[in-house]
């Protein structure tokens, strides 16, 4: 009885949806497709599967011959192997297959209709895009190159009932990169530390904004245009049109010319760095495992070295010490001597961007649980197996001869290079810009074979006539004109009755005067009358120029570069967009905006064995495992939605509970 039941029902609806299909030939596909699904899922007929929508009647009338054949034969089967079936059950189990089957079809369209009429998401509108620029759109629009710190920080600020915002990169995602060492070793998953940018911008945004996963290739200031591409391998083209552009692209690891870094070392910038990185210390330890495997090799392939003395490089080098210590030496106990870190660096300490007390304690810790620090020292060239290093000497004693071995231009050097074998080698010695960048800096004359996007105090980039493209982040620098450069012109322009001296009112109204293109001279706007007393070295009231130029002296010696960091690219572009949504419906000729100035709020770094160190102005410098838990609290509020908060922890929670996943997938 049950195979008859099957049997009728698999006749049943495949007849009724055959004659559907054949009403349906001159209908849409996706009306067709919904039919199809409903045959596939009700028939077990392999035969089924090969109708074929865009084939003519012929086909469709060929394969519902050879079904009818199929049901016909299947009709005789049943007829043999159920002659003692009583025809009145037939007929029942015939008319509830038959309501069944209609009823089947019926939810089928119900649920097409239902799944055809669900509104998608906004930003997945592109046709909503318009080539060039809707002029029904009052809004001015804003395109955003990139989505990092600088971009995500731009949107959340800016006015969306003012402008309307195109996001265009290749990257569809944002990645919290303060956590990607992390990821290097498992103890969070890549995933958990992305958040997909239109689920970004859904949230962020109160109306629809737009995001095209492209690639610009080149900025057409002049008739305010960008042109795209897709990064797929299609070539597909365009050009959008916009008012405004901000370039906020990031950059690029730079590996300043040195041989071989392309080629045999991996870079940690990027998530899929991260998973290389992981992947290769599976790849050093499995070898090394391998029987036969001498005692040498398993010294090279158990050798990790990190170039590079900043945070990047000792927050890799510190997680892999404990992915090696707390899981890989559990897992290869008879490896567990082998393994060695290096790093690598050029400057006398490490992280010389904290204090000095940091630098010091840092390298305490690295000393203590045996990472080894190799300072003062260039790698000159990596090859396949071995970092070539030149190490800087000590500076030599007074009348002692140069050796024959050093480069007297260069002073006293080893010139002999060192290898280094290694299995894995990290690349982190700084930032470069991108091809675009590179690109728009070579388009303006004034900017030609720099390497980022010189701006103004405003974020406007100089150059551009139009006046209407910014940058923020690390593609981009703040151009920093000393004063010394023009003192004695300041100082006869500040000196209106050319006595050759300068009162406290003429430098008050030179530094007000000149606020906007010195940045420099803010600091000095306030209690201004403290810094001229002590400048005013003679007291007779007046500065005259030796001491006006020591003031000056002072003012630019303040003059710092802004650090490649996510804390000074969203304070750059939430103040772009605070000064863009002030200066909507203004006239930009009058509008005076305030000066960029960045505030730093204090630094992290996690330097393994559960101590971090934290390098906060004016509050703390120090460090150990309390500020450890501080640094996973605040990065753990940093993290840019609710899922990637839950999922760290968990991350966490399954690191300290379960250890770190050595899997290699």
């Amino acid at each position: 009885m049950q195979k008859f039941i099957s049997k009728q029902a698999s006749k049943l609806v495949i007849n009724s949806n055959i004659n559907y299909l054949k009403l349906l030939s001159n209908k849409s596909n996706n009306e067709k497709s919904f039919f199809l699904s409903n045959i596939l899922l009700s028939n077990n007929n392999k035969n089924i599967t090969n109708i074929n929508f865009n084939n003519n009647n012929n086909n469709n009338n060929e394969n519902h011959n050879e079904n009818n054949n199929n049901n016909n034969n299947n009709n005789n089967n049943n007829n043999n192997n159920n002659n003692n079936e009583n025809d009145s059950d037939k007929n029942k189990y015939k008319k509830f297959l038959t309501y069944g089957g209609i009823t089947a079809t019926i939810l089928a369209i119900s649920t097409g209709a239902i799944v055809s009429e669900e509104k998608p998401n906004d930003n997945n509108q592109i046709p909503q895009l318009q080539l060039p620029k809707d002029p029904n759109n009052k809004r001015e629009r804003i395109i955003v190159l990139g989505t990092g710190w600088a971009s995500l920080s731009f949107i959340q600020e800016i006015d969306l009932n003012k402008y309307e915002i195109v996001v265009v990169s290749p990257r569809n995602y944002f990645l919290f990169t303060p956590m990607l060492t992390e990821a290097t070793v498992g103890s969070v998953e890549v995933r958990s530390i992305i958040e997909p940018i239109r689920r970004v911008l859904s949230r962020l945004t109160s109306r629809p904004t737009t995001y095209i996963e492209a690639e610009c290739t080149n900025i057409d200031y002049v008739n305010n245009c960008i042109e795209i591409e897709t990064h797929d391998g299609s070539e597909a083209k365009a050009k959008i049109q916009y008012d405004k552009l901000v370039v906020a692209v990031g950059s690029v690891p730079q590996c300043f010319g040195t041989k071989g870094v392309e080629e045999h070392c991996i870079y940690l910038k990027e998530a899929m760095d991260a998973h290389k990185i992981r992947q290769k210390i599976m790849d050093c330890f499995e070898r090394a495992n391998f029987p036969g495997t001498s005692e040498e090799e398993k010294k090279r392939l158990l050798s990790f070295l990190v170039v590079g003395g900043g945070p990047t490089s000792i927050e890799g080098s510190s997680a892999l010490y404990d992915y090696i210590k707390e899981d890989l030496s559990k897992m290869f106990p008879h490896l567990s001597k082998y393994p060695k870190i290096t790093l690598v660096q050029s400057a006398d300490h490490l992280l010389n961007t904290f204090d000095l007390k940091i630098s010091n304690y840092t390298e305490k810790q690295f000393e203590r649980i045996g990472i080894e620090v190799l300072t003062n020292t260039r790698a000159v060239e990596v090859k396949k197996d071995h970092l070539v290093i030149l190490k800087k000497a000590h500076a030599r004693p007074p009348g002692e001869p140069i050796n024959a071995t050093e480069k007297p231009n260069k002073g006293p050097e080893v010139s002999i290079p060192t290898e280094i074998p290694f299995g894995m080698c990290i690349w982190s010695t700084g930032v470069g810009p991108r091809k675009i960048t590179q690109k728009l800096c070579n388009s303006i004359e004034s900017q030609k074979n720099n390497r980022a996007i010189t701006t103004d105090s405003t974020l406007k980039v100089l150059g551009i006539p139009n006046g209407n493209v910014y940058a923020a982040g690390d593609c981009s620098t703040i151009s920093q004109t000393l004063l010394m450069n023009r003192i004695n012109e300041i100082f006869k322009e500040a000196d209106t009755n050319n006595d050759n001296q300068l009162s406290f009112e003429e430098i008050q109204v030179l530094f007000k005067k000149h606020a906007n293109d010195y940045p420099q001279l803010s600091p000095y706007s306030k209690g201004f009358a403290e810094f001229f007393n002590e400048y005013d070295i003679n007291k007779d009231g007046f500065l005259q120029l030796n001491e006006f130029k020591r003031l000056m002296e002072k003012v630019d010696s303040n003059l710092t570069a802004l650090p490649s960091t996510a804390q000074c690219a969203s304070q750059q572009a939430k103040y772009l967009a605070e000064t863009l949504n002030d200066q909507y419906g203004k006239d930009p000729s009058t509008f005076q905006p305030t000066n960029f100035s960045y505030k730093h709020l204090g630094s992290f770094a996690y330097i393994g064995s559960h101590t971090a160190i934290a390098d906060i102005p004016q509050t703390f410098t120090g460090g150990g495992f309390g500020v450890w838990w501080m640094w996973k609290a605040v990065y753990l509020k940093k993290q840019f939605s609710l899922k990637n908060k839950f999922l760290v922890s968990i991350d966490w929670v399954k690191t300290t509970l379960f250890g770190r996943d050595i899997s290699r997938i």
